[in-house]
């Protein structure tokens, strides 16, 4: 359904020019287009239906954190989907305090089922139920990913959260 929106919107069939204007201190995970690959790929561990890797090598620091839902932080670099046209990224430490350094992406994908980010950013991110921060804040406890009875809520009655890599990912096929 989100995906839908998003071609009714106009999402850009073209990749954009993003550049990294973040100058924090330690690591930081910029990632770009061709970073968003198929929901069944190997990089991926799937953690109570959320898809979840680490770029910058932190993978089972990340899942365990995920699996055990610690209170803390994700190390950076954590990549979380639920969707293969949304996607968080655990930016540095002071990216963004509003979102606890998460940074939210909307993808599309262009003719060969290639990822395409065309919207990305913090409070300002939304979708059909509203904007991204609005429903992850809720789970400020848990470093802002909603996992079940964290606090989150439920998705909106339009938005079904059942994902199937090789049918709902056109970068799978």
């Amino acid at each position: 359904m989100v995906g839908a929106l998003l071609a009714a919107c106009g999402a850009p069939s073209e990749r954009q020019s993003w550049e990294n204007s973040f100058q924090g201190e330690g690591e930081d995970a910029f990632l770009l287009d061709d970073d968003f690959v198929c929901l069944g790929d190997e990089r991926f561990e799937n953690v109570e239906g959320r898809r979840m890797w680490n770029a910058l090598g932190h993978q089972l620091e990340a899942v365990e954190h995920g699996r055990l839902r610690s209170l803390g932080e994700y190390p950076v670099g954590t990549v979380i989907q639920l969707f293969p046209d949304e996607a968080s990224v655990k930016r540095g430490r002071g990216f963004s305090p509003a979102t606890g350094d998460w940074e939210f992406l909307a993808l599309s994908f262009d003719d060969d089922g290639r990822s395409i980010i065309h919207n990305r950013g913090t409070t300002e991110i939304a979708n059909a139920a509203g904007s991204c921060i609005s429903c992850h804040a809720r789970a400020n406890a848990f470093d802002y990913v909603c996992f079940t009875n964290d606090g989150c809520g439920s998705f909106p009655f339009f938005v079904d959260a059942t994902v199937d890599p090789d049918a709902d990912d056109p970068r799978c096929r």
